[in-house]
């Protein structure tokens, strides 16, 4: 078809456009040795040597799976870094937020080698995916190879997905194999297909709507059953509560772009451009151009729109042709990034699929010149310079050129719908469609309003904190001082804070929990075994140990020991030189968090078979008793005894309560759609400090100070 169309051209054209032509298979196959000369010389001896970012966050879970290890409490950064740290992977900060569980499956084959060699084993699984891409693509398409070739080679986020080991190469396989199925007539395998890769990935699904727009219930059935497929698997290994947290507390705050910071504008997204403009939070973004959050709530949802549903609307029912389905695909997943509410540079691997996809019908369309603005914004897309160049814009609209490069495409996109077809089906159909979207719309304005209802109003107690302090843990008080474990840049910190400022451990391991009493302190550091270490002289190290509790008279020190991923408490004497510490709770609670009261007692909240924490109390005969608070965590009781501070999960977000331990009377404390966690009280046993996430990102909490008995 392309030599057809080239000499057609060429024979209506001057002898200098037909030698300038002829120059331009070899400028391609140029542009391909040089690119394919950088990937072999400079990205896989990288790949190689190194873990880098991404790909351990992958390793880690499936390895956790591999083990049968307890998965319940993969989300949590802390818990999760201390797995990191116990089977020595080289890696400064792990996470799983915000990637599915499901996602990490596709490493479990390679989960019981080490981190590097199985590094290394997904490296070459990338390549033969890649590989296959370009095979099924050619297939699809009848590009020339070096065409799609260059545009695999001109992929810079390629190279970023098998330099840090990332999964989008896979997901750019499946989605391409579901087309090439889509255009064979393989309706069902082809909505299989995208039903498993809305395991990988969420944004997927929005090609369960265009399959409904196709009227091809073939295809939307496969998708439900390969999603629904892809649920049941991920509960199956990873158990109930991962994925409970998955959809009830990570994805929320996903597809508002708040799982990472969400002020940070080098993801050039449409929702970090407007938290940027205008939210104000006191660390993060303390100078937005108008503090007016309304507005992002009201002009995110219609910018999305406005950007997605052309995807859908053009489209054609009744016309299955190549060409036609070729645009129609490419719209969806353009139109998919670029409403993406956190996209990474490597994401845009994926616009391989759609580049290609679209080649020809540019090429017939717009010749050359067209063709070239393809490429050009293909490549100005994966541009990786565009972070600096943000940076140093003094306007906030211009600190974002891939956003609008994205846009550019996507409406490159609509455009060729738009001159290629003429929508036949009736204007009834195409005013439902857009009445669902205007209703879609509508209902995703009111819910980001109602999320803004007093989502800052924990500013006014927030304490200053560090500018390299990314996330405040587990805070508690030693005269006058709050000591917290606080996540940095290079790992976890113990951190001391006065009026003086912030006072930092120093060490190479990460600190994952401290105490402390008027006698002393005691801090874990981590390293393959969690280790216990006190500040007062004499006092010997206790190995495997973690989140250590000391009580207020000085008298026990608890702390948990875990196996296979599942706390126990056990609970030392301080005034015994070499006491023998016993074991306070049985094995089948996984014990999470817990606190003194000032008979000796522990409060603690625990899982018991895959049911949701409650709170339970112990005395130090280990007499075990349920306190009858579900969905509850972090319990903090006062020096006095008389209140028991805790956090309690409701509506998808962990809010403060307060209990009354004389007559078991409790009231909520806190009202915002954001989470209030892991108080601890002063002294005076009336004001709590705690850590809340409320104006920033899922879980990277910052410290507050509240009175709250008068």
């Amino acid at each position: 078809m392309n030599k057809i169309l080239d000499r057609s051209r060429n024979e209506g054209e001057s002898p200098r456009a037909v030698s300038s032509s002829r120059l331009i298979p070899s400028a391609e196959w140029l542009v391909v040795a040089l690119m394919a000369a950088y990937l072999t010389v400079h990205t896989l001896p990288s790949a190689w040597k190194t873990l880098n970012t991404d790909f351990p966050n992958y390793y880690l879970t499936a390895r956790l799976a591999q083990e049968k290890s307890s998965t319940s409490r993969i989300y949590e950064w802390v818990w999760l870094q201390r797995q990191k740290d116990h089977r020595e992977i080289d890696q400064r900060i792990i996470a799983l937020i915000p990637i599915t569980p499901f996602s990490t499956l596709a490493v479990r084959p390679f989960a019981a080698m080490q981190p590097l060699a199985a590094k290394r084993c997904w490296l070459v699984l990338n390549l033969l995916l890649v590989a296959s891409s370009v095979m099924l693509i050619r297939s699809l398409t009848g590009l020339a190879w070096r065409r799609v070739m260059l545009l695999v080679a001109l992929s810079i986020p390629l190279n970023k997905n098998l330099l840090f080991g990332q999964y989008y190469v896979l997901l750019l396989f499946v989605l391409t194999l579901a087309c090439w199925c889509y255009l064979r007539e393989r309706r069902f395998l082809s909505g299989l297909l995208i039903g498993v890769s809305f395991g990988l990935k969420i944004f997927p699904v929005l090609y369960l709507g265009y399959f409904l727009r196709k009227r091809d219930l073939k295809a939307f059935a496969g998708g439900i059953i390969g999603g629904a497929g892809a649920a049941i698997l991920s509960v199956a290994v990873f158990g109930w509560q991962a994925n409970r947290v998955l959809v009830s507390q990570v994805l929320p705050w996903t597809l508002r772009g708040e799982t990472l910071d969400p002020y940070n504008l080098s993801s050039a997204s449409i929702a970090t451009l407007l938290h940027r403009l205008f939210v104000f939070e006191p660390q993060w973004n303390p100078n937005p151009s108008f503090h007016l959050p309304w507005m992002l709530a009201v002009v995110l949802p219609l910018a999305q729109t406005l950007l997605f549903a052309p995807a859908l609307l053009l489209a054609e029912p009744s016309n299955t042709s190549p060409r036609r389905l070729h645009l129609e695909w490419s719209a969806v997943l353009l139109g998919s990034l670029a409403i993406s509410t956190l996209p990474a540079g490597y994401h845009f691997t994926l616009l391989i699929l759609p580049a290609c996809l679209m080649w020809n019908e540019v090429y017939e369309r717009g010749g050359l010149r067209a063709t070239a603005g393809l490429l050009f914004l293909f490549t100005a897309i994966g541009y990786p310079g565009w972070k600096s160049i943000g940076t140093a814009s003094p306007l906030t609209l211009l600190s974002v050129p891939r956003l609008y490069a994205v846009i550019l495409l996507c409406f490159f996109v609509y455009w060729l719908l738009v001159v290629q077809g003429a929508n036949k089906d009736r204007p009834r159909d195409t005013l439902i469609w857009g009445g669902a979207f205007a209703l879609v719309m509508c209902l995703n304005i009111a819910s980001g309003l109602r999320h803004q209802s007093g989502l800052y109003a924990d500013y006014q107690w927030r304490i200053p904190t560090g500018e390299n302090i990314l996330q405040t843990n587990g805070p508690v008080m030693q005269d006058g001082r709050i000591l917290f474990t606080a996540m940095v840049p290079t790992g976890y910190r113990t951190v001391a804070q006065d009026q003086n400022g912030f006072k930092f451990d120093v060490g190479d391991v990460d600190q994952l929990g401290v105490t402390a009493n008027s006698t002393g302190r005691w801090t874990e550091e981590v390293g393959k075994v969690s280790t216990i270490v006190s500040s007062v002289p004499g006092k010997e190290s206790i190995h495997q140990a973690e989140n250590p509790v000391a009580s207020p008279n000085g008298r026990w020190l608890a702390y948990l020991r875990e196996e296979h991923g599942r706390g126990r408490i056990w609970l030392r004497s301080l005034d015994q030189a070499n006491g023998k510490d016993n074991g306070l709770t049985p094995g089948e609670l996984d014990v999470l968090e817990m606190s003194f009261l000032p008979n000796g007692s522990l409060v603690f909240s625990a899982e018991s078979s895959g049911r949701p924490p409650r709170l339970y109390l112990v005395d130090e005969a280990g007499v075990l008793i349920s306190m009858g608070t579900d969905e509850a965590r972090y319990p903090a009781a006062s020096g006095d005894g008389r209140w028991l501070a805790y956090s309690k999960l409701q509506n998808g977000n962990w809010h403060l309560w307060l209990r009354d331990l004389h007559d078991g009377q409790t009231r909520r404390l806190t009202q915002a759609d954001c989470n209030n966690v892991q108080p601890t009280w002063t002294s005076d046993s009336k004001t709590l400090v705690y850590a809340s996430d409320c104006g920033r990102a899922l879980w990277f909490t910052a410290l507050c100070r509240r009175r709250i008995i008068e």
